[in-house]
């Protein structure tokens, strides 16, 4: 790709839709009330938290990749790295950790010395028992063969995703994504980008957060 400005239009963006519920004039209009909250409470589940996944056991597990419910409004660019990925794990045995969130590396790293960025490619993983929304997570990276020596990455943090980048991610089943690394004391002395292979990059993910859906 010769540029990737278009990665930062894949922001985390947070979309509220407001529900008005109309009321009618005749006696059922408080029970029917009473039955959606009472739903709206039963779907929402309970909030999980996470603090770290270091050290919790692992199992295989054959998983399921699917586009996000976003992908029809993607740019040709990022579709291409979300089906690169897609087609890389989907329907493979991969080491999940345990009742948690697990993000696999992708085949997607540029490094943009105007921005002073690492942007990499993941799949979010459901390693859980029930469905999960709003999530949100802490992520770092580990260079273990020094692709990007003399760089130093600060942490991503992830607010919570919508619906439209995740939906309500099942169990076993990931959606791909495209994370932002800032450079730590980036000089900008870099003048081209560079393409990093990520097969060298492992990853360590905490604060999790999400809430189950019933």
């Amino acid at each position: 790709m010769k540029s990737r400005n278009w990665l930062k239009g894949i922001g985390i963006t947070m979309i509220v839709s407001t529900l008005f519920l109309t009321g009618c004039e005749n006696g059922d209009t408080e029970k029917t009330d009473t039955v959606e909250q009472t739903k709206s409470v039963e779907e929402d589940g309970e909030k999980v938290k996470i603090e770290s996944n270091e050290g919790k056991p692992q199992h295989e597990q054959l998983i399921t990749v699917k586009l996000p419910p976003e992908a029809d409004y993607l740019n040709d660019e990022t579709l291409e790295v979300y089906e690169k990925d897609k087609k890389k794990y989907d329907q493979t045995n991969q080491l999940i950790t345990n009742d948690s969130i697990t993000l696999l590396v992708g085949d997607y790293g540029y490094y943009d010395p105007i921005w002073g960025s690492l942007d990499c490619s993941f799949i979010i993983v459901n390693g859980t028992k029930t469905r999960v929304k709003d999530l949100s997570f802490q992520i770092s990276i580990e260079d273990n063969n020094n692709v990007i020596s003399g760089k130093v990455f600060l942490d991503s943090t992830v607010q919570e995703l919508a619906k439209t980048q995740i939906g309500d991610l099942q169990p076993n089943t990931g959606v791909p994504i495209v994370l932002s690394f800032p450079e730590e004391n980036a000089t900008g002395a870099d003048k081209e980008g560079k393409k990093i292979d990520t097969n060298s990059l492992k990853v360590h993910i905490k604060k999790i957060q999400y809430n189950t859906v019933d």
